[in-house]
C-alpha cells in the first residue's frame, strides 16, 4: 500500500517519535466530566471523606503502582466515596505519579462551576485517569461518560484501512483481556500498512475487571469507532472502564522491536491533514510546539 501525500513519511514518523518523547515528561490534560445531578454541601462529612480519599490516591501514586482504588466510608451510606486512578500501561512511575497528582489537584479545585460540589467526577489525561463517585463502581463495566478524540486528517481508502484497523484493534483487545503482563489488562500491537508506514494500536481496561468483562468493555469501545473517527488517521475513545487509541505514528513506549509478519492490506492511501491541535490543555507548551511543527495532527474532541 503506497501513500500519495506522505512522501516524507519516515521523517514524519521520526519527528513524531522524537517530539512525543520530548514532551512525555509532562502529563497532558484531555477532559473532565462531572455529574452535577447529585451534589454535596460544603463542610459536610461527604466533602471531608472526598478530600481524604483524594489524598489517599495521591499518596498511593508512588513506586510502580499504576492502579489503585479505595473507599472512604461514613456513618451513613450517603457519605461513602469510592475512588481510583489508572495510569496507561507504558507510563513510567514518575510520570504516572505526576499525572495523578495533577488530576487530583484539578479535581480538588472547587472553583469550577462545572464540577463544583459534584458527587461524581472523572478526569482524563493522556497518561492517566482519576475517578471518584458516591456510587460503587469497582469491578463494573462503565461505558458512560465517554469521550472521543480524533485526527481530522482522513485516509483515502477507508474500506481497506478500516478492515486492518478493526482486525488489529480486536487482536489488541484479546491480548489486553488475557494479559500476562501483571494485572495491567493493557496491550499494544502494530500492523504494517506499507514498507515505511505502520499502524499503532493500544487498548486498556481497569485492572479490577475480569478478563471477560474487560473484553466486553473493549468490544463496546471499539464498536464506537464509527462514532469517534470513521476514516481518520488517528483517534481514541475513552470509557471509565476501558479505552482504545490508534495512530500512524508511535505514541506509546516500546520495550522491544515491532513483531514482523503482521497483517498487511492492499491499495490504501492516506491523505495529509493540516497542522494544529484542538482541545488539549494550553498548560503543555511542548504540545503546542508539536502541533505547529508536524502536519496531519488536527484534533477535535467529542463526548
Amino acid at each position: 500500500m503506497a501513500l500519495n501525500s506522505f512522501k516524507h513519511y519516515p521523517l514524519f514518523t521520526f519527528l513524531m517519535f522524537t517530539l512525543t518523547e520530548a514532551s512525555s515528561d509532562v502529563p497532558i490534560f484531555l477532559r473532565e466530566n462531572c455529574t452535577t445531578i447529585e451534589t454535596f454541601i460544603s463542610n459536610t462529612t461527604f466533602q471531608f471523606n472526598l478530600i481524604t480519599l483524594l489524598s489517599s490516591l495521591s499518596s498511593n501514586a508512588t513506586g510502580n503502582t499504576q492502579f489503585y482504588n479505595t473507599t472512604l466510608s461514613g456513618k451513613s451510606s450517603s457519605d461513602t466515596v469510592y475512588g481510583l486512578f489508572l495510569c496507561r500501561g507504558d507510563v513510567p512511575p514518575q510520570l504516572c505519579q505526576q499525572c495523578v497528582l495533577n488530576a487530583i489537584q484539578r479535581l480538588s479545585n472547587q472553583s469550577s462551576d462545572t464540577c463544583k460540589f459534584a458527587k461524581s467526577a472523572i478526569i482524563w489525561y493522556d497518561e492517566c485517569l482519576v475517578r471518584y463517585s458516591n456510587r460503587y463502581f469497582f469491578s463494573t463495566v462503565d461505558t458512560r461518560p465517554r469521550m472521543r478524540l480524533r485526527n481530522t486528517a482522513n485516509v483515502s481508502d477507508t474500506k481497506s484501512f478500516l478492515r486492518l484497523l478493526y482486525t488489529t484493534l480486536n487482536e489488541t483487545a484479546d491480548e489486553a483481556a488475557n494479559s500476562s503482563n501483571g494485572a495491567k489488562l493493557y496491550a499494544t500491537k502494530q500492523a504494517k500498512i506499507s514498507g515505511f508506514q505502520t499502524l499503532y494500536c493500544m487498548t486498556q481496561c481497569t485492572p479490577d475487571l475480569s478478563p471477560q468483562d474487560c473484553r466486553r468493555c473493549l468490544s463496546g469501545v471499539i464498536g464506537d469507532l464509527s462514532w469517534c473517527c470513521p476514516g481518520s488517521q488517528g483517534g481514541r475513545v475513552l470509557y471509565p472502564s476501558c479505552n482504545f487509541r490508534y495512530e500512524l505514528y508511535p505514541f506509546y513506549r516500546m520495550d522491544s522491536p515491532a513483531p514482523e509478519g503482521i497483517i498487511s492490506p492492499t491499495h490504501s492511501t492516506m491523505d495529509k491533514g493540516e497542522a494544529g491541535k484542538k482541545g488539549i490543555s494550553s498548560e503543555i507548551a511542548t504540545a503546542t510546539f508539536v502541533s505547529i511543527t508536524v502536519a496531519g495532527l488536527s484534533w477535535v474532541f467529542g463526548s
